[in-house]
């Protein structure tokens, strides 16, 4: 893929160099050309100096074919500008805004906007670890809204059919993995002891899945 980094600090330095490293033609812009230091000696790719919103130095970096744009300054009102003109005016498939502010990071999303916001999904993540340290969170999706748990079947689960841990729009057993296979639960599909359960759980639900599961 052709990529567009807007922002050297460093998340963008680290983005761009797992990119590079995956084999992407990765082009990064920052306005100091200080800011590239921090790039490995692996890094490939093509470092702009400018303002990454401005459209020559964007065409500069290969904007108009690229596939995926990336906006990951310092700053949100650069990151939303830099992401509405890549989706706007040059159609780029793939478009991605670091949001701080949660709120201005959901009402952008809605307009097409993919966004993640450090902030909600750190703090989210951080209640997380205070609350529930003894469940284990696979992975989180969104900002932090749905999480993927893995627990094992504990005896007072066992013989119990995977349905019967469902909530509708809140939990879902995803996947069983039983003597080292995994499979998709069916309606009937009965819980045996050691098997591992693969959770989809709102964040918000996790309380009512810990009585659930009796922890």
């Amino acid at each position: 893929m052709q990529i567009v980094i807007m922002g050297c600090g460093r998340v963008g330095a680290q983005l761009a160099n797992l990119l590079s490293v995956d084999g992407h033609k990765v082009s990064i812009i920052d306005r100091d050309p200080k800011s590239f230091k921090r790039l490995g000696k692996s890094f490939k790719g093509e470092k702009i100096t400018g303002f990454g919103y401005d459209k020559g130095v964007l065409e500069k970096a290969g904007i108009e074919h690229a596939d995926a744009f990336a906006s990951v300054t310092q700053g949100d009102n650069r990151n939303i500008v830099g992401a509405l003109i890549a989706k706007r005016e040059y159609q780029v498939p793939i478009v991605v805004a670091r949001i701080y502010d949660p709120i201005r990071a959901i009402a952008y999303n809605r307009l097409g906007i993919t966004t993640i916001s450090p902030t909600r999904w750190g703090a989210n993540k951080i209640k997380e670890l205070i609350c529930y340290s003894n469940i284990s969170t696979q992975l989180s999706l969104g900002n932090g809204e749905v999480e993927l748990i893995e627990i094992e079947v504990s005896p007072s689960l066992t013989g119990h059919r995977s349905e019967e841990i469902n909530v509708p729009g809140e939990i879902m057993v995803a996947a069983i993995t039983r003597l080292g296979r995994a499979f998709v639960p069916v309606a009937g599909t009965v819980m045996n002891d050691g098997d591992l359960l693969l959770v989809a759980v709102a964040s918000s639900a996790i309380p009512q899945f810990k009585r659930i599961l009796g922890i």
